[in-house]
């Protein structure tokens, strides 16, 4: 086995089970097993760091978070942002005034919380939310904003990413114009009519390699899983680029091993075969 010091954990389509919210038990017993060795378990996600997986943000071990597609990099035991990259607060401020009193419902994910509109927010019954984000929404960390582009600008606060969900028609190529003609982010591909959008200058390879400097070792001694192109870089570096087999094909021709799908515990399979030498 190669000297792997950690894993690096994508959630959504790779290590979580169909409803999005939890890992399977036999997913989470591999992991566990790798933390037992000691093993770093390193998240590596788009999601905010306020919006974990319940059985992750149980689990005090998992010390370190790549959150945001890489802009925010945070050591859960001190509380040390180790790395941000994010819109600036003026930018922050013109892209929420493209959908803000659109009736829509938007995430805004800054400082590692997520934000909406207070007036939706007042009614999230009437609108699209996801259904795996429905118990976040219940925990109450979802923060409600009046103006959410008064809000960043006055307290100066960059947002690290945006997502809005079921945008209406008649909104969604005008959303999409401003964003292109703002010029300072970059729209994922293929969400239908939610817009999902980063900072331009967002890298997770530049938030791993700032976790690397600060951990001590690099992508030589990490494996990672994942299952989309935002996983792309993170599987071509590694030592171990592990894609889960309903990941497209162009996903699994830069991975160096193809597992069981998400629900069919590929990330166990991986674990036990690179990880634990095939330990039941």
């Amino acid at each position: 086995m190669q000297n792997i010091r950690a894993i690096l954990l994508d959630f959504d389509g790779t290590s979580l089970q169909k409803d999005q919210v939890y890992i399977s038990l036999k997913n989470k017993r591999a992991l566990w097993k790798a933390l037992d060795r000691g093993i770093e378990i390193i998240p590596c996600t788009g999601r905010s760091a306020d919006m974990l997986p319940p059985q992750i943000d149980c689990e005090k071990r998992i010390r370190y978070l790549v959150t945001s597609n890489g802009g925010r990099v945070l050591d859960r035991k001190t509380g040390e942002v180790i790395f941000s990259s994010t819109f600036t607060p003026e930018e922050t401020a013109e892209l929420c005034r493209l959908f803000e009193g659109g009736h829509t419902y938007s995430e805004i994910a800054a400082e590692g919380k997520l934000f909406t509109e207070s007036a939706v927010y007042a009614d999230l019954g009437l609108y699209a939310v996801p259904p795996h984000h429905v118990w976040y929404a219940e925990t109450g960390r979802l923060i409600p904003l009046k103006t959410p582009s008064e809000f960043f600008l006055t307290h100066r606060i960059g947002a690290e990413k945006f997502n809005l969900y079921g945008v209406p028609d008649h909104l969604q190529q005008g959303i999409i114009r401003g964003i292109e003609a703002l010029g300072c982010a970059d729209i994922s591909a293929g969400a239908g009519r939610d817009i999902q959008f980063f900072p331009k200058r967002q890298s997770r390879v530049e938030a791993m390699n700032a976790l690397f400097a600060h951990l001590g070792y690099g992508f030589e001694s990490v494996m990672s899983l994942g299952d989309s192109f935002l996983d792309a870089d993170m599987l071509s570096r590694a030592c171990i680029g592990v894609a889960v087999g309903n990941a497209p094909d162009d996903i699994k021709a830069v991975a160096d091993y193809v597992a069981a799908p998400f629900d069919q515990d590929g990330v166990a399979e991986a674990v036990y075969k690179f990880i634990l030498n095939g330990e039941a």
